[in-house]
This record gives C-alpha cells, structure tokens and sequence, in this order.
C-alpha cells in the first residue's frame, strides 16, 4: 500500500514576545491510498495547525521550522507557489470547521464552486455550471439547479457543509482533509455528513485525514487514530488495537472520561490538571503533570514515540509492549 502523505518530524512555532509557543512538535505520520486516518484531542493541542501545515497554508507569524512533508514523493515545503496553488484543491483539498466563514456572503453558493472547478479542471463558464449542479447533486442539495443561484445565508448549517463537501471534491483529490466537519451541527446531520463523506469515500478510493475531538466518529470512520496532546503524538496505531486497549495514560483517560449508556456513575471521570502552555521544549513527558503513573524518570529528558509490538506507536516509557 503506497504513502500518498509523508509527514516527517514536523515542528510549527508562533513567535512571541514573551516566548515562542510550539503548537506542533515532532508530528510524523503516513496516509496510505483510500485509507482514513483519525486525528484526535483536545481544543487546542495542534490538530488544525497540522492540517495547515500540509498544504502550507501556516499563517503569519506562525513558521514552518523544521520537518518535511510529501506528496507522491514531492517535498511540498519546496514547491513554489504556483506548484502549491495547483496541488490544493486539486490534489489535496480541505473542508474547514466553519463553512460560513469559508464561503463569500456575497457570493452565489453556485459561483464559488463554478470558480474552483473552471481553475483547476480548466473547464468554460458553461461546462463548470453544470459539472457544479452535478456537484451539488451528488453531496444531496436538492434542486441543485435552483439552489446554484443560492447564496450562502440561504442554506442551514449541515447544506453549507455539504456544499464545502461538493466544493473540496469538485476536482477529485487524492486527500481530503476534514477539519472538524460536524462542529456544531446536531447528531442527525452529522451521521447524515459522515455517511456522505465515507460513501464518496470508498467510491472514489480518497484518502481521509479526520480531524475532530469526537472518539465516537473516528471509532466508526477511522482505519488508524493519531492522539494528540500538547502538540505531539501520545499513540497512533490501528483503531481496533487503540480502542481494544489503549497504552498511553492520555489516552486511557480521554477514553475512561466518555459517558457509558446505562452507567449510574455520580460524577463523570475527568483528568486531573490543564494542559500546558508550551513555550519551549519539555525536558520530559510533557502530560508528566497530570499522569497517575508518572515518576522522576519520566522528567529526566524528551520522550520518544516507542514501537510496540502490535504495530502501535507509544510515547510512554511506562509501556511494556
């Protein structure tokens, strides 16, 4: 199975005044062809800046300092802006958390996706018109014909993100990265977003990179699951053998913390602490502070992601795979 994205150690840094904060540390990772992989944790530890990061599309001040990323082989850090202007959309593309801060107000929901069809599939005005309402049929708008003169306002929640949907598969791209693709919708049309997602999925043989926080979506969706904490990998490996029998404190913990149906627990588990601002590399385990089974000699220098023998990636000396 090939390596259609290679992430190697890749490290993002935002410049302050006070101190540097590392929002992404030494993330490596692979996404084989017409597989998913889910990218989990809490607000916060990384995962939006990480998909960022594979199409280059870092903001001001934040720096890409040091990793590499490939695509089909292509070191994408190197590519000019022209190459990068090709390839998103066109080979990777990306729906973000919010559809109605990603698609123009002012703006017919038809004529934003005509745009990026006519870029990328070089088609005229006429033929990317219908090729769009096709679009939009497929995602499930109905009466794509009328709604292609629509503007963004005039959709509910769960149909703009079914036109973003439409917009990122416009030009069949080998990846597509979905960055919390449900937030805020209700419980109904997220089964009905995920379904969509999966079911193009599998007919076009797309590659997935699942962002979200929900362990419920990448338990049903995901091939192999990334934990992120504090801007680095705690385990990623198969979902089976992490949701069989998860390794990493961390991850037993956010694990422990979901609901259980028929459980009379008083109170529900949490992890005890916060997570930490990092402003510099950790000497040590940087979840050390909150780990029930943390001791002195997880804080005595920068732990490594450990092989286990189920073909699982740990980053816990505790482990005893």
């Amino acid at each position: 199975m090939g390596k259609l994205l290679q992430v190697n150690n890749l490290r993002v840094k935002f410049p302050l005044k006070e101190s540097d904060v590392l929002a992404v540390r030494d993330v490596s990772f692979w996404l084989p062809e017409g597989r998913t992989l889910g990218l989990v944790g809490e607000s916060g530890c990384g995962k939006s800046v990480t998909a960022y990061s594979i199409l280059n599309l870092v903001s001001p001040p934040g720096i890409i300092e040091a990793g590499g990323m490939f695509y089909r082989d292509k070191n994408i850090l190197s590519m000019s802006e022209d190459e990068l202007r090709s390839m998103r959309g066109k080979e990777i593309a990306m729906i973000f958390q919010e559809p109605m801060t990603s698609l123009n107000p002012v703006f017919t929901i038809g004529s934003q996706i005509s745009e990026s069809i006519m870029l990328h599939l070089r088609m005229n005005k006429k033929d990317a018109r219908e090729y769009a309402v096709d679009m939009l049929s497929l995602v499930g708008i109905p009466d794509p014909h009328k709604r292609y003169d629509s503007y963004p306002h005039e959709f509910s929640g769960g149909m703009r993100q079914r036109v973003m949907i439409a917009m990122a598969l416009s030009a069949s791209p080998s990846i597509l990265i979905a960055d919390e693709p449900t937030t805020a919708l209700d419980v109904t049309i997220q089964a009905q977003i995920l379904d969509l997602l999966m079911k193009i999925q599998e007919e076009r043989e797309m590659s997935l990179l699942l962002i979200t926080h929900d362990l419920g979506i990448v338990a049903n969706i995901a091939d192999e699951i990334a934990v992120m904490y504090a801007g680095e990998f705690v385990e990623y490996g198969p979902t089976d053998e992490i949701f069989g029998d998860p390794l990493h404190p961390y991850t037993k913990g956010l694990f422990e913390a979901i609901p259980k149906i028929g459980e009379n627990a008083e109170r529900l588990k949490t992890i005890p602490g916060v997570v930490p601002a990092i402003s510099a590399d950790p000497g040590g385990c940087v979840f050390h502070p909150r780990c029930p089974a943390g001791s002195d000699e997880c804080t005595e220098k920068p732990i490594p992601l450990i092989d286990c023998k189920d073909g699982r990636k740990v980053r816990c000396i505790k482990t005893d795979r």
